[in-house]
């Protein structure tokens, strides 16, 4: 049995190898803080989410199928969160439980642990063949068509019936029966446990020849487990393997089930606090259509506890984007709103906008100005330009870097240079990128370029913020004075 809600043919592994840099995105993009919300302090949530999210897709095929039953779990959300809950139980009750399994014990407390998981598992296999009975008409994605359809199928009365009933005569092992034959040379071969047949009341005291091994006969008990383990040894294989693959299926349905539910707490979240969320349209790599309507920066909504300003874009054809403007006048807040949407939107996830269109990227990658670092046995622009070096190792044509005040610890002359030869190398190579930079020798070297998008922060005639990224081609100055009369007044005049 498969899960198959998170991919159409394969399985998905919450536990595995993340994308380059992961723990870099995370940090620029203040991610974090949206996997915690997402989570709600569940860590089997977080572990998912924070897989799939640095996981990104990268066909079109594997995003609309996981849209799909994303829809479909926001339009039934007590089913799919009564569904996670009856899994999350299942593993519960069999972490508090006496039951398991270990090649270090005896092969008869090895049976026992094995019927007492497989009785558990059992209870939730009949509890999730009822549930898909039952919430079938809520849901109409492949995904959990599929799965609810193979549930009802695999699962019939009859076959749960008979497990009941094989598991309840392995339960008592003090009264297992068990057969053998004679060997060439008289020794007993071919131990084999027995199903238990109840015989009628005068069979029962039927005079039958039997021997009792005294409490004292170490010996003679010893022989008696050597012969009990011997006929039990394939059917513990065998219950065991059973085990391992209900454990294995759970584990990947819950793992799965639990994407969705973060998917759920974070749209109830954004709803409460009244900021968009919508389910992003997603273009073929190639395509250069960029479009969006009131893209929040998610991490500044979780911090604040409230709605934030948006902003808009429609761009057709676009490489580069250069965003500057008035210091404190929400550049870095766009960059991660954009940066945080493209991440979630590969993910199968909602993106916190009205609306959100963009190509799919093959690789997404970051490269941000970093705190002074005492430890560094170089100077900063070493520093920066080895975290470059490392990038472009990974590039892929259609990947996106952004850029946030990039090789700005050297003067500006210097940096414009070196920030302009390594984008324009990038763009040639249909390598999407976004900058956000003070240095206007840097942006105002692409004024004359193609296919470049000129954006800036808007300064209000007052000299206030509205924290809105307008098209407009970048100004030598960045307003630092505004900042300066906000912070100590008005400067004295000589």
């Amino acid at each position: 049995m498969k899960a198959n809600l998170m991919f159409r043919d394969r399985d998905f592994n919450m536990t595995g190898p993340t994308c380059y840099a992961s723990d870099t995105l995370c940090a620029d993009f203040e991610l974090k803080h949206v996997v915690d919300t997402m989570a709600k302090d569940d860590k089997f949530i977080y572990a998912a989410c924070y897989s799939a999210l640095f996981n990104p897709l990268e066909t079109l095929d594997d995003i609309s199928y996981r849209q799909a039953n994303l829809r479909d779990a926001l339009a039934a959300p007590g089913h799919v969160r009564r569904l996670y809950a009856l899994l999350d139980e299942t593993a519960q009750i069999q972490k508090q439980s006496n039951f398991f399994l270990s090649s270090s014990i005896a092969l008869s407390d090895s049976l026992n642990s094995a019927v007492g998981l497989l009785r558990i598992f059992t209870d939730t296999l009949g509890h999730l063949r009822k549930f898909a009975e039952e919430a079938t008409k809520a849901f109409s994605a492949e995904g959990f068509t599929t799965l609810f359809k193979m549930l009802k199928t695999e699962l019939s009365d009859e076959f749960l019936n008979e497990v009941k009933a094989q598991l309840k005569d392995l339960r008592d092992q003090d009264e297992l029966l068990i057969s053998a034959r004679l060997g060439e040379y008289n020794q007993s071969t071919n131990y084999t446990l027995r199903r238990k047949v109840k015989l009628g009341f005068f069979n029962r005291f039927k005079m039958t020849a039997t021997y009792t091994v005294k409490d004292d006969d170490f010996a003679g008990i010893a022989d008696i487990n050597s012969r009990r383990d011997r006929a039990i040894n394939e059917t513990v294989s065998v219950l065991t393997q059973a085990v391992r693959y209900l454990e294995d299926f759970y584990l990947m349905l819950r793992s799965e089930l639990a994407f969705y539910v973060g998917c759920i707490n974070l749209a109830d979240f954004l709803k409460e606090k009244g900021s968009p969320y919508c389910i992003p349209e997603l273009l073929a790599p190639e395509q250069e259509r960029r479009e969006w309507a009131n893209l929040c920066d998610l991490s500044l909504v979780v911090l604040r506890g409230e709605a934030v300003i948006g902003n808009e874009l429609k761009s057709e054809g676009n490489k580069l984007f250069i965003v500057t403007g008035a210091n404190n006048g929400g550049k870095s807040t766009f960059m991660r709103s954009f940066g945080q949407a493209i991440m979630m939107a590969q993910a199968g996830m909602i993106v916190s906008a009205d609306a959100f269109v963009a190509p799919i990227k093959l690789g997404i990658f970051s490269h941000f100005k970093r705190e002074e670092d005492t430890s560094m046995k170089s100077g900063k622009l070493d520093e920066e330009m080895e975290r470059m070096n490392e990038i472009t190792k990974q590039l892929r044509k259609h990947s996106l870097l952004i850029f946030n005040e990039a090789f700005a610890s050297t003067n500006e002359r210097e940096g414009s240079e070196i920030h302009r030869q390594i984008v324009m190398a990038l763009i040639e190579h249909d390598v999407e990128v976004l900058s956000v930079s003070h240095l206007f020798t840097f942006a105002d070297a692409f004024s004359k370029v193609p296919n470049v998008q000129f954006l800036r922060a808007e300064r209000l005639s007052d000299g206030g913020r509205s924290f809105k990224i307008l098209p407009g081609d970048p100004l030598e100055t960045a307003y630092g004075e505004d900042i300066y009369k906000e912070l100590f007044g008005e400067p004295i005049k000589a």
